[in-house]
């Protein structure tokens, strides 16, 4: 279970329970903090739930709140919270952006944009405003600004991966979909590699340019990459197999088809539904 709640520690639950400064906020974030760390969902909700309604001006307890949905896959419920916090603090920078990472999960990009777009015209430099919104360009193939966002955020560090990441994949869309070459694609994409070898998206992207390019073999070696990176991505597979078909592997390739199978059942994750009331 994820580290919650900051690095401070906790009190019991018995001795939190026997404390007589009960029914104030931060004793309602300690006692929800405190069941959590037993893995008791339901309890932990209604505590940190009853914080936000005794301090509904303190931040904190909203990120709290919304930490733990996301972790139990309550994506619908973060949407609800967060959408509270902004009528409840309108001004809170972290408050809007995690607002927006919430959209972005549920798939909601227009509204996910407008989040992160109004975080960029607060703060300029803000990094990770400009990652989410070529995010969210890039997956409603909005090539051309995807392209754009994505040479703001190399301008304003060109050491930040996603720079090159979200650049060679805006070209992809934009050369793939005209026929043209994919040399300045497969560039940028190699310089995401070279600055995350740990991220495992650019060796997936370079796979599939190099795939797209008929370089089966340098694509099989990228691919299985991102494969060892992480296992549960299905789509890498699928491109995996056909790859190795292309170089005559039958055997191999059919076993990236069945692991392909396979990723994409458990892709097929199951949303709990958890109710929130801070009202």
């Amino acid at each position: 279970m994820a580290v919650l709640f900051g690095q401070e520690g906790s009190q019991s639950l018995t001795g939190l329970l026997a404390d007589p400064h009960e029914d104030s906020a931060p004793w309602h974030r300690e006692v929800g903090h405190a069941y959590y760390k037993e893995g008791k969902i339901e309890p932990t909700l209604e505590h940190l739930q009853q914080a936000i309604r005794l301090d509904p001006a303190n931040e904190q307890y909203y990120l709290d709140l919304g930490e733990v949905l996301a972790q139990n896959n309550a994506r619908e419920a973060v949407v609800i919270v967060f959408e509270a916090a902004r009528k409840a603090l309108p001004d809170s920078f972290r408050i809007q952006s995690a607002l927006g990472v919430a959209y972005l999960t549920i798939r909601n990009y227009e509204q996910a944009k407008q989040s992160f777009a109004g975080l960029i015209k607060i703060k300029p430099d803000y990094e990770l405003g400009y990652q989410l919104l070529a995010e969210c360009y890039d997956i409603t193939q909005d090539w051309e600004n995807t392209g754009k966002i994505a040479a703001r955020l190399r301008g304003l560090n060109p050491k930040n991966s996603n720079g090159w990441y979200y650049g060679a994949s805006a070209e992809f869309g934009i050369r793939r979909q005209n026929a043209e070459s994919l040399r300045t694609a497969t560039s940028l994409a190699r310089r995401a590699v070279e600055l995350a070898p740990a991220d495992w998206r650019p060796h997936l992207l370079l796979g599939k340019l190099l795939a797209e390019s008929h370089s089966d073999r340098e694509a099989v070696t990228a691919l299985k990459k991102a494969i060892a990176l992480n296992s549960g991505d299905s789509k890498t597979y699928y491109i995996l197999g056909q790859a190795l078909k292309r170089l005559g592997r039958d055997d191999e390739s059919a076993k990236a088809f069945k692991a392909w199978e396979k990723a994409r059942a458990n892709q097929a994750a199951s949303q709990r539904t958890l109710l929130v009331d801070i009202k």
